[in-house]
């Protein structure tokens, strides 16, 4: 865990002296919570759900895009057969553009996409003997949504993103929140 925070304290770190290329931007932080879906083939014995969430801050540099940075939780995938099981949890520090399209006062549509660097940790046990192993790498995300301006600091956010994490996709449906203050 403490691997994790520090990815994505590096991450954010670095994004922060981009804030400062902003004229006229204001910065906002950012949580969301949903569903996670591993697109993996096992049969009826795998649980290929699991919820989800990440936190993040982003600079708007203008009226349509926005860098972002933070953390994301995609939950486990787990399944056995009563004898020898298997479960992988994976996580990771992500940084991006985001993209926004107003359609009227208070509604946008956003869009996402970057690089994640993840981390899964899998546990085994076959037979009796129980193992674990990590693997880490770094693919990317993209994602779409929509944000409902409730006042002027706060909007809330409904989105879709997907992470390539290794060969497999793990897609997130998610509700949230964004928090905006001027810079």
């Amino acid at each position: 865990m403490n691997k994790k925070m520090g990815l994505a304290s590096v991450v954010l770190a670095a994004a922060m002296p981009l804030a400062s290329m902003a004229e006229s931007g204001t910065m906002y932080v950012t949580g969301q919570f949903g569903k996670t879906s591993y697109d993996i083939d096992g049969g009826s014995n795998i649980d290929d759900e699991d919820n989800g969430y990440t936190m993040g801050i982003g600079v708007r540099m203008g009226p349509n895009v926005s860098i972002e940075g933070g953390y994301v939780d995609l939950g486990e995938v787990s399944g056995g057969n009563g004898v020898d099981s298997l479960s992988v949890e994976t996580s990771g520090a992500f940084a991006g553009l985001g993209l926004f399209i107003p359609l009227q006062p208070g509604f946008e549509l956003t869009g996402r996409a970057g690089l994640i660097a993840w981390d899964s940790d899998a546990k085994m046990r076959i037979g009796g003997v129980s193992s674990s192993e990590s693997e880490d790498g770094t693919d990317i995300y993209f994602g779409i949504g929509a944000a409902f301006q409730v006042s002027r600091e706060l909007h809330l956010t409904v989105g879709f993103d997907r992470y390539d994490i290794d060969d497999t996709d793990v897609d997130m449906l998610s509700l949230g929140a964004k928090f905006y203050f001027a810079l």
